[in-house]
């Protein structure tokens, strides 16, 4: 026979054996927790601006010029700043809005520092700049835009067309994602008659 108190825990072992089959599925919250001290927070700007040589104005517009001619060329201005706290890594291209594309294709542009060091001297459309702005950082520019050819299919056309720059973190080519900021310049050429 058993003893009293082996009889007390059997029955007790019975009836929560009956409970579990009885009760359904449950659940329990598990909490684990980790302090990490001395994290710093912090939100940063990353922009840069497009500006006047002349006046310091934002430049929105750039190239208008009407009846551009074979071997003529238009000259403009532009100084480019860090405008935000991050360094600005940046490029720069051609984005067409409208137009003929035989035009387009056949106007050259020159980018030259001030400092006379050249940049870029190719067709408009090919256009691809790639650098860093970093503190104390700017880029004064004389951008050329010229014509040199005279074939007769070229009269009287218009090209329009943006400077597009933009930032990016990486690599040039990702995706604008996160902190970025972009500027467009805006352009339109007409060609004349010869």
């Amino acid at each position: 026979m058993l003893n009293t108190r082996t009889q007390v825990m059997l029955g007790i072992i019975m009836l929560m054996g009956l409970w579990f089959l009885k009760t359904d599925l449950t659940s329990a919250d598990l909490v684990a927790e980790r302090k990490i001290s001395g994290n710093k927070f912090s939100i940063t700007t990353l922009s840069f601006v497009n500006i006047h040589t002349a006046n310091f104005q934002q430049l929105i517009n750039f190239f208008t010029t009407e009846g551009i001619v074979p071997g003529g060329f238009d000259a403009r201005t532009v100084r480019i700043e860090k405008d935000g706290e991050l360094d600005v890594k940046y490029s720069l291209q051609v984005v067409k809005r409208g137009g003929d594309d035989i035009l387009c294709n056949s106007l050259d542009l020159s980018i030259i520092r001030r400092d006379l060091t050249e940049i870029y001297n190719g067709t408009l459309m090919n256009l691809s700049v790639q650098d860093t702005l970093s503190d104390g950082d700017l880029e004064e520019w004389v951008i050329f835009l010229s014509l040199n050819t005279g074939d007769e299919e070229l009269k009287l056309k218009d090209c329009s067309f943006d400077l597009y720059m933009r930032t990016y973190r990486n690599e040039p080519g990702e995706k604008i994602t996160g902190i970025h900021a972009t500027r467009t310049l805006k352009s339109d050429i007409t060609s004349g008659s010869w």
